[in-house]
């Protein structure tokens, strides 16, 4: 008897799905501590069209790995996490030159200021409609490695 397939978004970085993407489409890396937000956020993107996750991190060490062996486009970047904050995770991208657009998705809105000195693109509150969040991702992957939301 032959064993089911393992679904992509079973498979550790998404490695069945990174070179399945439609060209145009953008490619996002979750990072959240509580499992509910991450899966609620893969559904939710996943859903849009023109967007597809193609992985999902726990923790800041793991949204790191799986933004280098993903090939990302965007970060959904939760500042609250147990290992390291995401505002670590942005400066240490940032420091190392990765070229992904970052957005903040928190419930401390007061990080948003610090997170904009650090080169993150956008900064959703937890408390802001789907579509906030969604805008914000479509707007961060239009931009060019030059320029940056001001706000």
């Amino acid at each position: 008897m032959a064993a089911e397939p393992v679904q992509p978004y079973q498979i550790c970085g998404y490695a069945a799905t990174v070179s399945a993407a439609p060209s145009g489409t953008l490619r996002i890396v979750v990072a959240d501590d509580h499992p509910s937000v991450r899966e609620n956020l893969r559904y939710l993107l996943n859903a849009e069209l023109g967007m597809v996750v193609v992985g999902v991190a726990r923790d800041g060490q793991d949204a790191l790995r799986l933004v280098n062996s993903t090939r990302a486009d965007v970060l959904v970047l939760d500042s609250d996490m147990r290992d390291l904050s995401g505002l670590v995770v942005a400066k240490t991208l940032r420091r190392d030159g990765s070229r992904i657009r970052i957005v903040f998705y928190t419930l401390d809105g007061d990080v948003c200021a610090e997170a904009k000195e650090i080169g993150v693109d956008a900064c959703v509150t937890k408390d802001s409609a789907p579509s906030l969040l969604i805008d914000a991702i479509r707007g961060a992957g239009r931009l060019d490695t030059a320029s940056r939301i001001e706000s």
